[in-house]
């Protein structure tokens, strides 16, 4: 499956959410679709997924357009953080209405599933707890065998036990009937040993895209005087800066892979990239 995103914008009537957007995705593959509140990946999933169109540039799956082309949606499952079942269904109800849309539905896993997560079949989707509900839309996305399955935080209120059950799930599935996995969670460190590549958008632009395997060489933590962040930054893209005492931090998406001083220089970790980017929101950096 290969998924291209060509100049892509999305506006709200005076908010932008995606800004002039460019990538191609192929699989199959486990992809970290990552960014802070607000960065525009809810956005991008409902757009890839067709419940919205773009209001600029070109959104194709394997050469097609994705809004309002059928046979395209049909290999696209997309589970949400929310509001993915009809509340009056029964869980049984939920799944027999997936099989029918998802043509490689898996009715034996499906009903495997329901006992590893113990979901009673015949609950109302009302009744589910936060936790069960999660794990209905985890059987629905691996069950549906779609080619690009999306999980939206798929694990909202399942417990230590549950996510990693879930992991496992995942992982096993890939081996067994490899797809394009779109995971977009802020459980990072949990999850970031499943990624193939890592996605990361940042106030509705594309901030990178690498596989994990090379993320150690694209972002960087530095520390030293003021003078010596300044020179060894130069060429690169500041992320995020602070000052403490008479030290001062940086962390860098390195341009290549000289730096111009000698500072102390440490990993930085996807999820504490993900706070350098909110802090970097609220405080007004700009990249």
């Amino acid at each position: 499956m290969k998924i291209q995103v060509s100049n892509v914008t999305k506006k709200y009537k005076d908010k932008v959410a995606l800004n002039n957007v460019s990538f191609t995705i192929e699989g199959p593959k486990i992809v970290g679709f990552l960014g802070h509140n607000g960065a525009g990946k809810t956005t991008f999933l409902n757009m890839l997924s067709g419940i919205l169109p773009t209001t600029n540039g070109e959104l194709r799956v394997n050469g097609m357009h994705v809004f309002n082309t059928a046979t395209v949606l049909r290999d696209i499952c997309f589970v949400a953080e929310t509001g993915n079942f009809q509340m009056e269904m029964t869980v049984d109800q939920s799944l027999k209405a997936n099989r029918y849309f998802y043509p490689n539905w898996d009715e034996e896993l499906a009903r495997k599933l329901l006992k590893v997560f113990a979901l009673p079949p015949k609950a109302k989707v009302k009744s589910l707890s936060k936790g069960m509900s999660s794990a209905l839309g985890i059987i629905t996305g691996l069950a549906s065998r779609a080619p690009i399955t999306i999980f939206d935080e798929p694990y909202i209120g399942l417990d230590v036990a549950g996510r990693s059950k879930f992991y496992d799930l995942l992982i096993e599935e890939q081996e067994i009937d490899p797809r394009l996995f779109i995971l977009s969670t802020h459980l990072i460190d949990e999850v970031s040993n499943l990624f193939d590549e890592v996605l990361i958008l940042n106030e509705g632009e594309l901030l990178l895209q690498k596989d994990y395997l090379e993320w150690d060489e694209t972002i960087l933590a530095i520390r030293g005087s003021s003078e010596e962040v300044a020179n060894a930054a130069i060429g690169h893209e500041v992320i995020y800066e602070q000052t403490f005492m008479n030290e001062k931090m940086a962390v860098l998406y390195l341009k290549n892979p000289v730096l111009n001083e000698e500072v102390k220089a440490e990993r930085v970790s996807l999820q504490d990239l993900l706070v350098y980017l909110s802090k970097q929101q609220k405080e007004g950096y700009a990249l």
